[in-house]
């Protein structure tokens, strides 16, 4: 009796699924040749399916520059110029960097439209704004203390950075020395250069990196160290109105012969000859 109740619901689950009967006009709610004379789509081009694999009909596509996309949207960023459909009236799709598409209706975001000739926002281009907005972040603040890896040395200042390069060289000559200059150099931000307001700091600096062999020969400066401090410290010397570092250099020589002249002229008083002693009675 059970056996012939439930003999219809065994068969059933001995037969394979039957497949779903989906709307044969899928993603549209009307068949193609409907959609196109009843909303003005139209088929898309060979090039134009490259940029939207599986969409078969659009409204427009243009290039667009994003203005305002929202928090919530973390892959798209303002400033981007990428294309966008118009799949339905009020529908788009947005192709971001590397391919990915986004559909506006789920995501409120604001564009404005941009001459054909535009360049598209690649992935790389991308990437290196992402780099640089990581570069910006990490970058040295006014009040802000670096301590240099390795040692003990901590400064929040051009001139703490030089009372700690002194200090090392007071050591003796090693490799561990050579190590922690080297160090000391890579923890230097060049922005701390930019900020300092004392030119004699300036001065001071560029001649302990030239007189202590931090320097590297010419020819060989492009990606050393000292390169971008060395342009940042001459560049700052120019935005406070200072001689440039040379004339610097030639002033303080005349200087120092122009003192030296003076004592010798000055010296000891000279003797009298024939007059050892001078009295008045």
């Amino acid at each position: 009796m059970l056996e012939d109740t439930f003999q219809p619901l065994i068969q059933d689950l001995r037969q394979p699924t039957k497949p779903a009967n989906l709307n044969p006009s899928w993603p549209y709610p009307l068949p193609e040749a409907e959609m196109i004379p009843g909303y003005g789509l139209r088929p898309l081009t060979p090039a134009e399916q490259t940029l939207f694999p599986g969409l078969r009909l659009a409204l427009h596509i243009d290039k667009v520059q994003l203005i305002k996309p929202p928090a919530s949207v973390t892959k798209a960023r303002a400033g981007w110029i990428v294309w966008l459909a118009e799949t339905y009236p009020a529908a788009y799709l947005i192709r971001l960097p590397g391919g990915a598409t986004l559909p506006v209706p789920y995501n409120l975001m604001v564009w404005e439209k941009v001459p054909a000739e535009t360049a598209v926002t690649t992935l790389e281009a991308v990437r290196a704004e992402e780099q640089r907005r990581l570069e910006e972040a990490q970058k040295w603040r006014p009040g802000q203390t670096i301590t240099t890896p390795g040692t003990r040395l901590s400064f929040s200042s051009l001139t703490e950075w030089i009372v700690g390069w002194q200090q090392l060289q007071e050591r003796s000559h090693s490799s561990d020395r050579y190590q922690k200059e080297g160090w000391h150099l890579q923890a230097l931000p060049p922005e701390m250069i930019v900020a300092e307001t004392d030119e004699m700091v300036l001065y001071h600096f560029l001649s302990l990196l030239k007189e202590d062999d931090a320097l590297p020969p010419k020819g060989a400066r492009t990606n050393h160290a000292t390169t971008p401090l060395v342009v940042a410290a001459h560049n700052r010397l120019t935005q406070l109105g200072a001689v440039p570092y040379r004339q610097h250099l030639q002033q303080k020589r005349l200087h120092q012969v122009l003192a030296a002249q003076l004592d010798n002229r000055i010296g000891k008083r000279p003797h009298i000859q024939g007059v050892d002693h001078l009295t008045l009675f």
